[in-house]
């Protein structure tokens, strides 16, 4: 059952006139770049189009900056320094794992009844690509492609071709995150040969160039990002989880993706036209009306990260204090305080914590963040592996329960951006994610015991980290 919640059309021109007053006034300071009149216009003309529901974003967005400040402080200074003085137990084989309603009965709450679906793991670009470019080829109805960029390189390019020649037949909508994509084109893959020639620098308007490609970038009100990323193909096959569409990710990182089917599928529909609307600064119109219970094991829940809600941050959170017999976790940018003492927490009472990020990342501000992430987790027993390179991989097991999708462990992913996370207990999927993906980033890691000690810049830099 759908429920139209479509606002009445007259209150969004109600501050129209001033608010674009407001914006060339903006402009003239800002300069006339693309980023800028796009920022410009997403933090004047969309919140005067909804004055109530983004004065309310704004407040709850200061009062979560100032919480988690208070939050962090208070864990950097006296909960770590005292988990010190406790001793991490030898690891013993546990027999039992966490109470599944603590999780399921959280789940449900938060995120709505559950869906049932079918998850296949795609392990890096050398897989996924290949099977993408033959999805789209196949598509004989509609492809809806939701991603944080959409680069300009080669294999860009090569999907751009693909979908621009299959417009001519389907429907294809395809919404990005603006800043996202422009900044991408600014930067080279590793794997780009050093003369390589750009057959195009404006990926959006070649895209839209000679097809019937309808595209839609997101709403950046407050410098919020659309981070969350998945292809949709005729309403039965989707791809889901951390790879946007360039040549990093289809040669240099180490990245997932899943494919996944069945009703969890027209979910992700309902997400995507969502976020379609949002996109131009509506209120979704669609939300899912519960109609069946949850059932024992093989669900799929689908959680969210947006300007209001925390909730991914709050169920891994709840997963972490909860778990009994393991933790195992592969993210490239590692530093919420409060997800590391929990970690070592967790540790400290005799759980098998495990964490796989990269000795690298493509921001140099987590080069430092990530380092002391490591030193803290090495000083309470945590077991650290680092890839050499970069693992862009999104996903964690607690115990019986998995947690995949677009989020990192940065304030970004975890309070600002829109993000989406699928949590399971489907012990096929859960196994697939432990031993191929999880354990198979340990096997393909190094694991450290001792951390580099940071200089005082890279303290300075690794706090300012916090922030992103």
């Amino acid at each position: 059952m759908i429920i139209d919640t479509h606002p009445v059309a007259s209150d969004r021109k109600k501050y129209r006139k001033l608010s674009c007053g407001v914006a060339l006034v903006i402009l003239c300071c800002t300069g006339c770049s693309t980023t800028s009149r796009e920022l410009t216009y997403d933090n004047t003309v969309h919140v005067a189009q909804n004055p109530l529901s983004k004065t309310y974003a704004l407040g709850w967005r200061i009062k979560t900056f100032w919480t988690e400040e208070a939050v962090s402080l208070w864990r950097r200074n006296i909960s770590l320094r005292c988990l010190r003085f406790k001793d991490a137990p030898e690891l013993t084989t546990v027999p039992e794992v966490m109470d599944r309603q603590i999780m399921a009965g959280w789940l449900e709450r938060k995120a709505g009844p559950p869906v049932a679906g079918d998850a296949q793991l795609i392990l890096n670009g050398d897989a996924f690509f290949p099977l993408f470019e033959k999805a789209i080829m196949g598509a004989t109805n509609q492809i809806h492609l939701k991603t944080y960029l959409f680069d300009n390189d080669d294999v860009a390019k090569s999907i751009a071709d693909v979908l621009k020649l299959r417009s001519r037949d389907i429907n294809i909508r395809i919404l990005y995150d603006s800043t996202g994509t422009r900044l991408s084109w600014n930067a080279n893959a590793p794997s780009l040969p050093t003369n390589y020639t750009y057959e195009v620098y404006d990926m959006i308007r070649y895209l839209g160039k000679d097809s019937r490609i309808t595209l839609r970038r997101a709403n950046h009100t407050f410098f919020t990002s659309e981070h969350s990323k998945y292809f949709l193909i005729d309403q039965h096959t989707a791809f889901f989880g951390g790879m946007n569409i360039g040549r990093e990710y289809r040669y240099d990182w180490r990245d997932a993706m899943f494919e996944l089917q069945g009703p969890v599928v027209n979910e992700l529909e309902l997400h995507f036209e969502n976020a379609w609307v949002i996109a131009e600064g509506g209120t979704p119109k669609a939300t899912r009306t519960p109609t069946t219970n949850s059932v024992q094991g093989g669900d799929l829940y689908l959680i969210q990260t947006t300007p209001l809600k925390a909730h991914i941050y709050a169920g891994q959170l709840r997963a972490i204090r909860n778990a009994k017999q393991s933790i195992y976790i592969e993210n490239p940018y590692l530093w919420n305080t409060s997800i590391v003492y929990a970690l070592c927490a967790a540790r400290k009472r005799g759980v098998d914590v495990r964490v796989t990020i990269p000795s690298a990342v493509n921001h140099n501000i987590g080069i430092s963040a990530n380092k002391q992430t490591v030193q803290r987790l090495l000083d309470h027993g945590v077991r650290v592996f680092i890839y050499t390179g970069m693992t862009h991989v999104k996903a964690a097991v607690y115990d019986q329960w998995a947690c995949f999708g677009s989020a990192n462990f940065d304030d970004l992913s975890l309070h600002k951006n829109y993000e989406l996370n699928i949590f399971t207990d489907n012990h096929a999927i859960v196994r697939q994610i432990k031993q191929d993906l999880l354990e198979g980033g340990q096997r393909a890691s190094t694991e450290i015991y001792t951390a580099e000690e940071l200089s005082f810049l890279e303290m300075l830099t690794a706090r300012m980290a916090q922030y992103l």
